[in-house]
C-alpha cells in the first residue's frame, strides 16, 4: 500500500478493553483516530438489533447549524457527523482518507465494539474500499472470558439505569444466560472469530485476549504490528475499568455453562492460553 496507510478496524468485543485500544493508539504520534469514540455506522445500518445507534435526520435548524460550523471551519455537532456518515457510507471511507493524507499521519481507524456480530461479507466490503483507496485495513478483536465480559456489562447496564429496579443482577444474569434469553446483540465469540478468518488473512488480524492485553510485552507486539511507537507503561492507564473478577457470586458462572460453551471452545481452539488466561475457562470441561 502506498507510504503504508493502515485503517484500524476493531470489532470488538464490547467490555474488553476497546476503549484503552481507541485511546492507546489515538496518542500514537503518526495516528488520528478522528473525531468520535465509535463511529457505529455499519451495525447501525446492517444490524437490526444496532439500529438504536441509527441517528435520525437532523431538523432543519440543525442541519443549518452545521453547515454554517462548516463553512467557517467548525466541528459539526456529532450527531450531525454521525448521520452524515451513516446516510452515505461513502462519506466514512472519505473521511478516514483525508485524515491519512494530513502530514505524519499513517494509522486512524474505527473501534467500534457493536460491529462484532458483522457479517464476513460486510467486513469484506470495508476491506474491498479501503484497499481501492491504497489503504490496508488491520482488523482486530479484543475477547474476554465470556462470563467475566457478561457480568461486566450487565453491571454497566445497571449503573446506566437500563435495569428493571425489581430485579437483582443475578436474577438478570440468569434469565439471560441461564434460561437463554440473552439480548439479540449479545456478542458470540465464534461468529465474530469466523467472519475475521474469512476475512482477513493472518498477516492483517489479531485476536488478543483481554486478561493479557495491558502487559508491557502484549502491549510492544501490538505496536509493532500496527506501525506505531510502543509506550507499555500505557497498561497502567486502562479506560472504563472493569470491577475484579470475584465480583461475580459463587456458582452463577457454573449455572450458565452451557450459554457460554460454544464461546470458550470457539477462543481455546484458536488461543490455548485462554484456558490458563480466563478464570472460568473450566466451564469447557463442565459444558462438555
Amino acid at each position: 500500500m502506498a507510504d503504508d496507510k493502515r485503517f484500524l478496524l476493531c470489532i470488538g468485543a464490547p467490555k474488553c478493553g476497546t476503549t484503552w485500544l481507541r485511546e492507546y493508539v489515538h496518542a500514537a504520534p503518526c495516528a488520528d483516530m478522528g473525531r468520535l469514540g465509535e463511529y457505529q455506522v455499519w451495525d447501525a445500518l446492517h444490524l437490526p438489533e444496532n439500529a438504536r445507534f441509527r441517528v435520525p435526520r437532523p431538523g432543519a435548524a440543525m442541519r443549518l447549524r452545521a453547515a454554517l460550523a462548516g463553512a467557517l471551519g467548525l466541528p459539526v455537532p456529532a450527531d450531525v457527523f454521525r448521520w452524515r456518515l451513516q446516510d452515505d457510507p461513502a462519506r466514512y471511507f472519505a473521511y478516514f482518507e483525508r485524515l491519512l493524507a494530513r502530514p505524519g499521519i499513517t494509522l486512524t481507524g474505527d473501534v467500534s465494539p457493536g460491529y462484532n456480530r458483522l457479517p464476513a461479507e460486510m467486513l469484506s466490503r470495508i476491506d474491498r474500499e479501503f484497499a481501492s483507496r491504497g489503504i490496508e485495513v488491520r482488523a482486530v478483536l479484543l475477547l474476554r472470558d465470556p462470563v467475566e465480559r457478561a457480568w461486566s456489562g450487565l453491571r454497566m447496564e445497571r449503573r446506566k439505569g437500563r435495569l428493571p429496579e425489581g430485579r437483582s443482577d443475578v436474577e438478570v444474569f440468569r434469565d439471560r444466560y441461564v434460561a437463554g434469553n440473552a439480548p439479540p446483540n449479545t456478542p458470540r465469540y465464534a461468529m465474530s472469530l469466523a467472519a475475521l478468518e474469512r476475512t482477513f488473512p493472518p498477516e492483517r488480524r489479531r485476536v488478543c485476549l483481554y486478561e493479557s492485553l495491558f502487559r508491557p510485552e502484549s502491549i510492544a507486539d501490538l505496536s509493532r504490528w500496527l506501525g506505531i511507537p510502543a509506550r507499555p507503561e500505557a497498561g497502567s492507564q486502562r479506560v472504563n475499568a472493569a470491577g475484579a473478577p470475584s465480583a461475580l457470586p459463587d456458582g452463577l458462572a457454573e449455572e450458565a455453562a452451557a450459554w457460554f460453551a460454544e464461546d470458550y471452545a470457539a477462543t481455546v481452539a484458536r488461543l490455548p492460553e485462554a484456558r490458563r488466561l480466563w478464570p472460568h475457562a473450566a466451564l469447557l470441561e463442565a459444558a462438555g
